[in-house]
């Protein structure tokens, strides 16, 4: 969200917040199909000993994507982020003269 209030200067906040999920959100999905593709095959493979630990992983890894995409966004709205939280102000140029010092 961050590198996007800096990209999209002229949009409001939940057209920048909504332009941030949707370009993460093939990234996450390629990730979490990977990641699920290995606790899956712990899962069925592992046996009784990393059964209940793939189960785990999995808990966490479905709890995590719904966390970060669908409740992250509408907490920084609620919490009223704004540009300014966010991008550092542009400073001006002083037009007097110019000092050097050694």
């Amino acid at each position: 969200i961050r590198e996007n209030f800096r990209k999209m200067r002229k949009a409001s906040v939940t057209e920048v917040i909504d332009n941030a999920i949707t370009a993460t959100m093939s990234r996450t999905i390629i990730t979490h199909g990977t990641t699920e593709a290995m606790v899956l095959a712990m899962l069925i493979f592992g046996g009784p000993v990393l059964f209940y630990f793939a189960l785990a992983l999995t808990i966490g890894i479905v709890f995590g994507i719904y966390s970060s995409v669908l409740v992250m966004a509408p907490i920084t709205m609620w919490l009223g982020i704004k540009r300014e939280d966010l991008v550092k102000p542009v400073k001006k140029k002083d037009d007097g003269p110019e000092v050097y010092t050694p």
